[in-house]
């Protein structure tokens, strides 16, 4: 039974790699959640928010930028403002968003 649940988890994974993963509202609704990325990386552009977006300031520290995972403008629950720095002076912001 475990090798067919670990089959479906890798199929999963490589079926959904080079594709563009787009965060934002969902249906049946949810609850807010907290991304943070390095404000070097943050850029809006055609309704979608592009950066480095991981799930703690710690890891948005560590995150190279990935351009296939963004979060949609209107998801957002008010502006991204910067609430520290990484070890090499870099500004992290955060996002509050469904």
């Amino acid at each position: 039974m475990w090798h067919w649940l670990l089959a479906t988890s890798l199929s999963v994974a490589v079926s959904y790699s080079g594709e563009t993963i787009t965060i934002g509202p969902q249906q049946g609704g949810s609850s807010p959640s907290l991304a943070f990325c390095q404000q070097r990386f943050f850029e809006e552009k055609d309704g979608l928010l592009y950066c480095n977006w991981a799930v703690d300031f710690t890891v948005a520290c560590f995150v190279s930028y990935p351009k296939n995972k963004v979060i949609q403008a209107g998801a957002g629950l008010g502006d991204p403002e910067v609430v520290g720095e990484c070890d090499n002076g870099e500004p992290v912001i955060k996002l509050l968003h469904y």
